[in-house]
């Protein structure tokens, strides 16, 4: 009998798929798992989940999952369970088109704050910006204003592909956004040994079409891994009380202590500063109502992610 470790690169039902080494191998795992640090809000195998595999002869089986450094993290859909993306990523690579599917700002904050949340860096990439870029333009500097990387890329030119490789290369990286942005077609274009199925833009809806039904953990040529998501119309948060929502906006968050009360929630109290800085003009007005929407429990159908 042997342990040997490795990386969960994709879930089956019950079966998974891990990396051990340069060896690929489909195991099952055992139904009561020892999680190191505790068993986790979601206890659920996910993709990144670094495990230690049992091995009788060429057959293996799961018997414990290593602690998760990070996770990305929502909660599911039509419930009040956490739903775990993918775990230990070091970045998350939000894909938004320039062109159609159109940008929705709501869950680009969104998926904005549940990285601050989870510690994983944020890099917001572009696609589609062969197709016009005029109307992303007119509010895509207020987020490099506050710190944010932007990538303008195009799967089907090439523009901008150079960076995304730089930006992947040694890293762990998810990919994820709204359905039609283009995540796969740009899986594709910097990576072709991928051959990741495409979808299209439905002509009647403008929406984009799911493509992508199963998490999977794709290792690089150059080193690491990129997770590629299921197409996300909504993200709702999980773990986050209203009252920490602030903590989680770097322009709002160095604002707070200057409030005249210290459980200012900024939407009507007076001596508030983050209000001031919204007249002022210092905070843009579109990441503030982000702000309120998320603070108020506003969900995303209700909201229509403007």
């Amino acid at each position: 009998m042997e342990i040997v470790e490795g990386t969960l690169i994709a879930t089956h039902g019950p079966l998974v798929t891990v990396q051990v080494g340069d060896r690929t191998m489909v195991v099952a795992s055992r139904r009561r798992l020892n999680w190191e640090g505790g068993t986790p809000s979601a206890p659920r195998l996910v993709v990144g989940d670094r495990v230690s595999v049992e091995m009788k002869g060429d057959d293996g089986v799961i018997v414990a999952v290593h602690a998760r450094s990070s996770c990305l993290v929502r909660r599911a859909p039509g419930g009040a369970k956490a739903q775990v993306l993918a775990a230990n990523v070091d970045q998350a690579l939000l894909v938004f088109s320039a062109g159609k599917p159109k940008a929705k700002r709501g869950l680009l904050d969104r998926f904005l704050v549940a990285c601050e949340l989870a510690e994983i860096t944020p890099v917001i990439a572009i696609n589609k910006v062969d197709q016009g870029a005029d109307e992303v333009e007119e509010w895509l500097p207020v987020y490099e204003v506050i710190g944010y990387e932007v990538l303008r890329v195009s799967a089907r030119t090439g523009w901008g592909l150079g960076r995304v490789r730089r930006r992947l290369a040694d890293r762990t990286t998810l990919f994820c956004g709204p359905s039609g942005a283009g995540k796969s077609s740009l899986l594709n274009a910097v990576y072709p040994g991928f051959r990741l199925k495409v979808g299209s833009i439905s002509e009647a809806t403008g929406k984009g079409r799911h493509t992508t039904v199963v998490r999977e953990l794709f290792l690089l040529d150059a080193g690491g891994y990129v997770a590629d998501t299921p197409g996300l119309k909504a993200l709702a948060l999980w773990d986050i009380e209203p009252e920490e929502v602030d903590g989680y906006f770097p322009e709002l968050r160095e604002l707070v202590s200057e409030c005249q009360f210290s459980n200012c929630t900024h939407i009507h109290e007076p001596g508030c500063a983050v209000m001031q800085a919204v007249e002022d003009q210092r905070v843009h007005f579109d990441r503030y109502d982000s702000y309120v929407r998320m603070r108020l429990g506003e969900e995303e159908a209700q909201a229509d992610l403007y």
